[in-house]
């Protein structure tokens, strides 16, 4: 199961206590030192990972706290920073502010979210020449706490896209050894499936349906995986009846999520051509070219047409 979606709380540590103490044998020489302060919080990318799956168990997270102040103005232990890790492509949004973070791949250092809480003062902060032996401390300040809405968005160079059984999985599996599940029925595709054709990743993006942006098939739940794609392939079977008004549904839905998804670069393939006579393949060509974009007639039987698709993905390396 791909995790691409979660919802968690992060909470910085708590600074540490200030201590109340004096020095041996003293009644006016305050000694209490600092308490510690609290851990941040931070996130960072991870290329290695693919998933959110880690974050479906644990809901909350949460830095180490500050250490208490010690006796002989000793400041407390600092607490533990966190760092939580996220795959490329990740979008993380503060629910109550809407604040939001891109995280790509030029994010690998550290980015801080949360700020741990400052540690109180001990007594030894509270002397004055008039106020010689104060037992006042500080209890320390609690960390930032947020909640925070994550969302997976692939990163891929190229994404294949189309009504079900357009033959979009089997292609992939040509293409990049990815072995795909496929049948003969909707929704084979349940997640999105990745591919690597020579060093061009490749997404299986499923689910679309006339509606989806409105929640029906799969609905939403994979649309914002085509945000990230340098070049939209547009699966559509010589099987159709209508292979215009199939390829229509598509880019309105993809409109009806978001406008500039409808204007990302696209090659508009005819797939299973060997199912049918060349004369049909002619037929369904010219209805598709009078789209004014480039159609390419393709099979997974058909070597000459698969080298011909392989050199246009090349380009997106």
């Amino acid at each position: 199961m791909l995790a691409d979606e979660a919802r968690i709380i992060v909470v910085a540590g708590h600074g540490g206590k200030g201590n109340v103490s004096f020095f041996p044998g003293s009644k006016t020489g305050p000694a209490g030192g600092d308490g510690g302060n609290g851990g941040d919080i931070y996130v960072q990318v991870n290329t290695q990972m693919t998933n959110l799956n880690r974050y479906l168990s644990t809901k909350k997270f949460m830095a180490e706290n500050g250490g208490p102040g010690d006796t002989f103005t000793c400041e407390g232990k600092g607490g533990k920073d966190l760092i939580l890790e996220f795959p490329p492509g990740t979008s993380i949004t503060d629910a109550r502010t809407h604040e939001t973070i891109e995280l790509t791949k030029k994010y690998l250092k550290p980015i801080l979210i949360c700020k741990g809480g400052k540690g109180g003062r001990g007594n030894e902060k509270f002397k004055s020449a008039t106020h010689r032996s104060p037992r006042e401390s500080e209890p320390g300040l609690s960390g930032e706490e947020r909640e925070l809405k994550i969302v997976m968005k692939l990163i891929a160079d190229v994404g294949l896209i189309g009504l079900p059984n357009a033959g979009k999985s089997s292609l992939l599996n040509e293409l990049t050894r990815a072995n795909v599940k496929t049948a003969n029925y909707p929704f084979t595709t349940l997640e999105p499936n990745l591919g690597v054709c020579d060093t061009v990743v490749l997404a299986d993006i499923p689910g679309l349906i006339e509606g989806a942006s409105n929640g029906r098939g799969l609905g939403t739940k994979f649309l914002k995986h085509i945000e990230k794609v340098g070049l939209i392939i547009h699966c559509v079977s010589v099987e159709s009846v209508d292979p215009l008004a199939e390829h229509t549904v598509i880019i309105n839905e993809l409109k009806t999520f978001n406008e500039q998804l409808a204007g990302k670069e696209q090659l508009i393939l005819l797939t299973k051509i060997d199912l049918v006579t060349p004369e049909v393949v002619n037929e369904k060509l010219k209805t598709l070219k009078h789209l004014g974009k480039e159609v390419l007639p393709v099979s997974i039987h058909d070597f000459d047409s698969l080298e011909k698709l392989k050199g246009i993905i090349k380009q997106y390396a």
